[in-house]
C-alpha cells in the first residue's frame, strides 16, 4: 500500500522530469536554430568567396588580351544590366512573319531554302512574335514588348534559381536564417546568374532562348518540389519554340511518371494542333524537312557549342566565323560521329541514372535536360542555360567540402566566359579549344552522372548526400548532425 508522503514523492519526482524534459527540448531547439543560422550566414559567404574567384577569372582574361575585352561576359553583363539587348530572333521571326504573308503555304521553302535567312523556328514560333505585335493595341512598341519580355524572363531565372538554392538547404535552415542572410544570398545568384555567358548572353542578344531559359529552370523548380503535372506543362511550352525538348516524353515514360507525361503530350498535341489549324499541314510538315536538313549539316561557326560544331572547325569544313556562305555541305564522317555521340549522350542520361537509383529525382531531370542540350547538332552557347541549376546542385555540398569547391569552380571557368584569347586559335589544329564551353558542359555531365546520390529527408525533399570522385577527406556531415537532433529525446535515451 502507497501511502501519502510516497505518493507526494512520486508525483514531484515526475513533475521533475518533465520540466527537465521540457527544458531540454528548448535547448536542443535554440542549438538546432543558432547551428542553421551560423550555417546559412558561411554560406552566404562562401558563395561570395565563389563569386569572388569567377569575377578574378574573367578580369584575367581581359588583362590577357585587353583588345578582345568587348567580347567578354563583363562587358556582355554590363550591356545587359543597361537593358542594351540586340533582337537576334526577332529578325529572323521576322522574316519568318514575312514569308508567311507572302507566300502562306511555303514558309520554308521560301525563307530556310531560297532566300538562306536561318528561320529555324517551328510554325508555332510566329504566334509569339505576333503576339509581340499586338502590343501596339497597348500602345507599346513591339521591339519594347519584346525587351519587356526578356528582361522579365531573366529577373524570372534570377528568382527560381534562387528558390532552387534554398529548397536543397534543409528547412530548418532557411526558415532560422534572417532575410538579410538570405538576400545576401539572392543577390550572389542573382550575379551569378549574369556572369554566366548562357544565361546572360542569351538576354545580351536578344534570344527568345531567354524565355526557354527560364521555362526550363522553373520546370526544374517544381520538379524539386514535388510537382509533376506542372514540369510537364512548361516542357511542352518549350517545345513549341524548341522541339527537341520532346525527348521529355520517353524519359516520362520510362521513369513511370505518368502525370508528367500526360501533361506533357497534352502541350505537345495542342502545339500541333495549333500549328496545322494556323499554318497548314504542308508548313508543319515542312519543318520536319528542315530539322533533318539541319542534323545533316549541322554548322562550323564557334558559337555552335556541340562535336558537330567542333569537328567541322578542326576539319575546317565550312566557316567558323560568319553565316553568310549558308550552313557547311554535308560531311559523313562528322554526321556519323554526331550521330554516335547523341544517342550516346541520349543513352548514358536514360540508362545510368535507373541503375544507380537516382531516377526521377530531381539530378535525373537535370541530368537529361544536359543531355538534349550536348546531343543537338547545333548548340549555340545561350542554349547551355539549364546548366546553371546543375551548378548550384552541387553547390551545397561545394560550400562545406574544399575539393568540390575547388572542382566546381574549375568547371564553372569553362562555362562562364568567351574565352577570348583562344579566338586567336581559330585556323590552327589547337582550334578544339574555342569548344571550351562544350568540354565544361560534358565535364559537368560526367561528374554528376557518375558521382552524384540522394537520400531523402524528413520532408519528402531529396537533398544531397554525394560521394564525390576525387575527395578523399572524411568530413563530419553536419546535414546528418541536424538530423540526429531531430530525434525525439526518448530515442536518444
Amino acid at each position: 500500500m502507497v501511502t501519502r508522503r510516497t505518493a507526494l514523492w512520486i508525483m514531484r519526482s515526475v513533475a521533475g522530469i518533465e520540466c527537465d524534459t521540457t527544458r531540454f527540448v528548448k535547448l536542443r531547439q535554440e542549438m538546432k536554430e543558432n547551428l542553421h543560422r551560423a550555417r546559412l550566414g558561411l554560406i552566404a559567404h562562401r558563395m561570395a568567396l565563389f563569386l569572388g574567384c569567377v569575377l578574378l577569372f574573367e578580369g584575367l582574361l581581359i588583362a590577357v588580351a585587353p583588345r578582345l575585352h568587348s567580347g567578354s561576359v563583363l562587358k556582355i553583363a554590363k550591356d545587359s544590366l543597361l537593358l542594351r539587348a540586340r533582337v537576334d530572333s526577332w529578325a529572323n521571326m521576322e522574316q519568318g512573319d514575312l514569308a508567311w504573308r507572302q507566300h502562306p503555304s511555303a514558309i520554308y521553302e521560301t525563307v530556310f531554302f531560297q532566300r538562306g535567312i536561318r528561320f529555324i523556328y517551328p510554325p508555332t514560333s510566329l504566334l509569339l512574335y505576333r503576339a509581340w505585335q499586338a502590343a501596339r493595341f497597348l500602345h507599346i512598341r513591339p521591339f519594347t514588348a519584346l525587351r519587356i519580355t526578356l528582361l522579365l524572363s531573366l529577373l524570372g531565372t534570377c528568382a527560381a534559381a534562387a528558390e532552387f538554392f534554398f529548397a536543397l538547404l534543409p528547412v530548418g535552415m532557411v526558415e532560422a536564417s534572417s532575410r538579410a542572410e538570405r538576400w545576401k544570398i539572392r543577390l550572389c545568384i542573382a550575379a551569378l546568374v549574369y556572369t554566366f555567358l548562357p544565361l546572360v548572353n542569351a538576354y545580351f542578344l536578344g534570344q527568345v532562348q531567354t524565355l526557354l531559359n527560364f521555362l526550363l529552370i522553373a520546370s526544374a523548380l517544381l520538379w524539386l518540389r514535388g510537382r509533376r503535372i506542372a514540369p510537364g506543362v512548361l516542357i511542352g511550352l518549350t517545345c513549341w519554340l524548341k522541339p527537341q525538348m520532346g525527348l521529355f516524353l520517353l524519359w516520362g515514360l520510362l521513369r513511370r511518371q505518368w502525370s508528367f507525361a500526360v501533361s506533357l503530350v497534352s502541350m505537345l498535341l495542342l502545339g500541333l494542333g495549333i500549328s496545322l489549324a494556323v499554318f497548314g499541314w504542308h508548313n508543319t510538315a515542312e519543318y520536319l524537312v528542315v530539322l533533318r536538313y539541319l542534323g545533316r549539316h549541322g554548322d562550323a561557326l564557334f558559337t555552335n557549342e556541340s562535336l558537330n560544331g567542333l569537328l567541322h572547325r578542326q576539319m575546317h569544313v565550312g566557316s567558323p566565323v560568319t553565316w553568310v556562305y549558308g550552313y557547311p555541305p554535308f560531311n559523313r564522317t562528322i554526321y556519323l560521329a554526331t550521330l554516335i555521340s547523341s544517342a550516346s549522350i541520349l543513352g548514358l542520361a536514360l540508362v545510368v541514372p535507373m541503375l544507380r537509383r537516382i531516377g526521377a529525382t530531381v539530378a535525373d531531370f537535370l541530368l537529361f535536360a544536359m543531355a538534349t542540350t550536348m546531343a543537338s547538332p547545333i548548340a549555340w552557347e545561350h542554349h547551355y542555360g539549364i546548366f546553371f541549376l546543375v551548378f548550384l546542385l552541387w553547390m551545397p555540398l561545394a560550400l562545406e567540402r574544399r575539393t568540390v569547391f575547388c572542382g566546381l569552380l574549375f568547371v564553372y571557368f569553362f562555362m562562364t566566359d568567351t574565352w577570348a584569347p583562344v579566338t586567336k586559335l581559330m585556323y590552327t589544329h589547337w582550334t578544339f579549344l574555342i569548344s571550351h564551353l562544350y568540354f565544361g558542359g560534358l565535364i559537368l555531365f560526367a561528374w554528376t552522372l557518375f558521382g552524384w546520390a540522394e537520400k531523402e529527408r524528413n520532408t519528402g525533399v531529396t537533398h544531397p548526400s554525394v560521394v564525390v570522385p576525387f575527395d578523399f577527406h572524411r568530413r563530419v556531415d553536419w546535414q546528418s548532425h541536424c538530423g540526429r537532433l531531430n530525434r525525439s529525446p526518448r530515442s536518444e535515451v
